[in-house]
């Protein structure tokens, strides 16, 4: 997968402090109550435009999200509870063809994470680095991605269900939250892309709760499932994602609703983020 970003810090280097820079990647940070941006090295700076500018000329086809945001642990890659080790990052199933199904479209791909760990003083920004670095390598780079490094109740404005890491990326990408869609696993991630103004489709899996399943406007089998839903017939979206997810209803839309998903253990005190 080729990088064609146009992505920057969201606020441009001016006021955006890196905070590590790698061969692969430059983090960010506006300062510690901001979350951290990683932006992989090869992108191809230019100015951002305006939120609500739109995205390039060869970006998504008429009717898809301009870009969609993924949820990293259990979306994109496995859950392992307090990883550190790069080796032990696998990729969902599907993972790596719905990135490929993006790419083919036009369509920018980023990722939304809580990783609390960071703020708990159990994994470095470097450990951090080499996850994502893995990761890009097992389903092709990301464009944005934005954590948020804060334990729960550091009363910070990014950690999900809040809405900062969704309007750090589209402040980078340039676009409003509207033409962006959030994929996850969980109820918390719908009700942060609903706090942002954007769009959620969920993507069970064996740790969501039937109720996060029952609240969720919209739900896919998979991820590529979900990707070809978003992007239309013209690039083989199924008919229903509900057929290749026997048991859950038809799609009824897109978004979640205040009050739609309850305490999970990933976005409890304690719990992994």
């Amino acid at each position: 997968m080729s990088i064609r970003t146009a992505a920057q810090p969201p606020h441009g280097t001016a006021r955006a402090g890196v905070v590590l820079r790698t061969a692969a990647a430059t983090w960010y940070q506006d300062g510690p109550d901001a979350p951290l941006l990683r932006i992989p090295t090869g992108s191809a700076p230019a100015p951002v435009s305006a939120p609500g500018a739109g995205a390039p000329p060869d970006a998504a086809p008429e009717g898809a999200p301009a870009a969609v945001l993924f949820d990293r642990d259990g979306t994109l890659i496995e859950d392992v509870p307090h990883n550190t080790d790069p080796a032990r990052v696998r990729a969902r199933p599907h993972a790596a063809e719905a990135m490929r199904l993006l790419e083919a479209a036009g369509t920018r791909a980023a990722v939304v994470t809580n990783q609390p760990d960071i703020g708990r003083g159990l994994l470095t920004l470097a450990q951090l680095e080499a996850l994502h670095a893995r990761m890009a390598e097992l389903l092709g780079p990301i464009e944005v991605t934005a954590v948020c490094p804060h334990i729960p109740g550091a009363g910070c404005g990014c950690r999900k269900p809040a809405p900062g890491l969704v309007h750090a990326v589209c402040r980078v990408l340039g676009l409003p939250p509207g033409r962006t869609v959030v994929v996850g696993d969980i109820g918390t991630d719908l009700l942060a892309a609903h706090h942002a103004g954007a769009p959620g489709l969920l993507v069970p899996n064996e740790a969501t709760r039937p109720e996060e399943t029952d609240a969720a406007p919209h739900t896919a089998g998979h991820l590529a499932s979900a990707v070809r839903t978003l992007l239309g017939p013209a690039h083989g979206a199924a008919s229903s994602p509900a057929n290749e997810a026997p048991g859950r209803r038809p799609e009824r839309g897109t978004g979640a609703r205040p009050g739609d998903a309850r305490a999970h253990p990933r976005s409890r005190p304690g719990g992994l983020g």
